[in-house]
């Protein structure tokens, strides 16, 4: 049983800080957020130059069909009559004068020109924009670091939930190798007429429970080794090399830890983005019946063609009066929008302390219960070894033997429990002070470690 525990610790050896660097490249969640905040960067910068000039080329090139009307009615009245007095010549009528002439006329137009668009003013707008651009790529920022403390968190749940399931499967194997030795005993001391048979059926039925302990023991290593192998993404068996650990001291004070959270959580600068955001919508929509004031450019590159070459310079100056769109209104909702924005920034000042306070205590009730449970695995391996060679002496029973064994597992097991609720609550605290990295240096300067060579 034993060699079946040491096979499930089979794989790539992977330290904690090695797993999390391994993690962040893989992760499809931080992935995801790291696009989308590359991706609003983007857009922040493209709106950088929004309220500059823009400059542009333009060109036509094509056929006109015209017709062309000159009015010859005055002429019209005042020469009929004269042509009228006129005496007719041989084979020659003269016509009459028409009231208008019409002529069709096509032609080929060419234009090439500059044209240059610069908003002089805008009530703020423009500016309001890249307001907003900005707030959207800071809120996307925390939130690859909200992703990134996420994952953490989730990361050492389930590396340290590989070295709880590990120390578990050696105690387990543990208890089972030395239920085989009791039943040996147990065996021969029955051949020479020491005990009684009840009392080698009482040791068989521990071998059994042991085993069966063991095996579910094996079985949990393995699940747990499957996630977090999962969770990284890699393609063949994780082992996880740092072990569960616990301080002599506080990792650190409560206020330190919570000046942290309200410092470098990551909610608190996604709140930052909004702020910003539901800034600029307010800017922009109080300026929506502010005037607009546009400087325009044109020359017109076409020298010697059918379009005579031009420029133009002037400002075009627009005023709205009547929108479609109710502009109070609008102007009253991104008023809300930041009002809403400040109660959920008001709520997280009294939730995030509140959360890394309440992960503090877990950690730190999870240490002292580490430390305070050192006596007690003293005891019961003292009573387990006591009752073994009390039995050989005919002093205890098979049942005396297989408590004491038992006992020693339950405490053992208990003990490795706290290290791992310190190291999880101590992950969980971590994250939320936005500084999960640190696990790591905590981990290499740890007083306790979990041994998993010692019985």
């Amino acid at each position: 049983m034993l060699m079946a525990a040491q096979c499930a610790q089979g794989g790539t050896a992977v330290d904690y800080a090695a797993a999390l660097r391994q993690l962040k490249a893989s992760s499809g969640a931080i992935n995801g957020a790291n696009l989308d905040f590359q991706a609003k960067t983007l857009q922040a910068e493209a709106v950088r130059r929004i309220d500059g000039p823009d400059l542009r080329l333009s060109g036509f090139a094509g056929r006109v069909s015209t017709t062309l009307s000159v009015d010859t009615s005055n002429l019209a009245q005042a020469g009929n009559p004269v042509l009228d007095l006129l005496p007719p010549l041989p084979g020659l009528t003269l016509p009459d004068i028409p009231s208008t002439l019409d002529v069709d006329r096509v032609f080929d137009v060419r234009s090439l020109g500059v044209a240059s668009i610069w908003p002089l003013y805008t009530g703020g707008r423009l500016q309001a924009v890249k307001q907003i651009a900005a707030g959207r790529a800071d809120e996307a920022g925390a939130g690859v670091r909200k992703e990134q403390d996420e994952a953490a968190t989730l990361l050492a749940q389930r590396y340290f939930t590989v070295q709880l399931a590990r120390q578990a499967s050696h105690l387990r194997a543990d208890a089972a190798r030395l239920a085989k030795e009791h039943q040996g005993d147990a065996v021969k001391m029955e051949r020479a007429g020491m005990i009684a048979k009840v009392e080698r059926l009482k040791a068989d039925v521990a071998v059994d429970n042991a085993s069966r302990e063991a095996s579910k023991a094996v079985s949990d290593l393995e699940i747990a080794q499957l996630a977090l192998r999962r969770l990284l993404g890699a393609a063949d068996a994780v082992s996880a090399t740092t072990p569960l650990f616990v301080h002599d001291q506080p990792a650190g004070s409560l206020a330190s830890f919570v000046d942290a959270a309200m410092a470098s959580n990551a909610a608190w600068k996604q709140i930052d983005g909004k702020r910003r955001q539901a800034a600029g919508a307010v800017q922009l929509q109080g300026g929506a019946f502010s005037p607009t004031v546009i400087g325009v450019a044109n020359y017109n590159l076409n020298r010697g063609s059918s379009a005579r070459a031009n420029w133009l310079v002037g400002v075009s100056v627009s005023v709205p009066l009547i929108d479609r769109i109710d502009r109070a209104k609008m102007s009253a909702a991104a008023r809300l929008e930041q009002q809403r924005v400040e109660v959920a920034a008001e709520q997280a000042g009294r939730d995030i302390p509140t959360l890394a306070e309440s992960q503090w205590r877990a950690m730190e009730d999870a240490r002292q219960r580490y430390l305070a449970m050192g006596s007690t695995i003293e005891l019961a391996q003292e009573t387990r070894r006591l009752a073994q060679v009390s039995f050989k002496n005919g002093q205890a029973t098979s049942t005396d033997v297989a408590d004491a064994s038992l006992n020693f597992t339950k405490v053992s097991l208990e003990r490795a429990q706290a290290a791992y609720e310190y190291v999880v609550a101590l992950a969980k605290l971590l994250g939320t002070t936005g500084e999960p990295e640190r696990l790591a240096a905590l981990a290499r300067t740890a007083t306790h470690t979990v041994d998993l060579t010692k019985d």
